[in-house]
C-alpha cells in the first residue's frame, strides 16, 4: 500500500539556501558573539534567500544537521562568498576566526588561492 502522506523532498535549491544560511550563522558565531550589525545584516540576506526568523532559529539549533552544499555555478559561489566577507567585516573588525571560517568555505567552494586573496582584498 502506498503511503497517502509522503513528506515531500526538500528541493535541491533550498538545501543550497540553507547550507548558504548555516555557513553565514557559523561565521557570525565565531568571535562567540554577534554584533547587532552582524544580526541585522544576517537576517537582510536570510530575507533575500526566502527565509525568516523562524528560519535563521531553526537552522541555528539544527547546525549539526544541514549539510554543506556546493553551489551549482561559479557566480553562486562568488556571490555567496560575498556574503560571508560582508559578514566578516560589518561590524568594523575583522575577527582572524571569521577569516579563517571564509578562507575554509572558499576551499570548499574551490576558489583559487588569487581569487579569494582579491576579494580578500577588497574587504580589509
Amino acid at each position: 500500500m502506498k503511503k497517502l502522506f509522503k513528506k515531500n523532498k526538500p528541493q535541491p535549491l533550498q538545501n543550497q539556501k540553507e547550507s548558504h544560511l548555516k555557513n553565514l550563522i557559523v561565521l557570525t558565531m565565531a568571535d562567540g558573539h554577534m554584533a547587532e550589525i552582524e544580526n541585522h545584516s544576517l537576517i537582510s540576506i536570510a530575507h533575500r534567500l526566502g527565509f525568516d526568523e523562524k528560519d535563521i532559529e531553526r537552522i541555528k539549533s539544527n547546525l549539526d544537521n544541514i549539510e554543506f552544499v556546493m553551489p551549482d555555478k561559479y557566480d553562486e559561489k562568488i556571490e555567496q562568498f560575498k556574503d560571508l566577507l560582508w559578514l566578516m567585516v560589518v561590524d568594523g573588525h575583522i575577527d582572524p576566526e571569521e577569516e579563517s571560517i571564509c578562507r575554509e568555505i572558499a576551499k570548499k567552494f574551490e576558489l583559487t588561492h588569487v581569487v579569494v586573496e582579491q576579494m580578500l582584498a577588497k574587504y580589509s
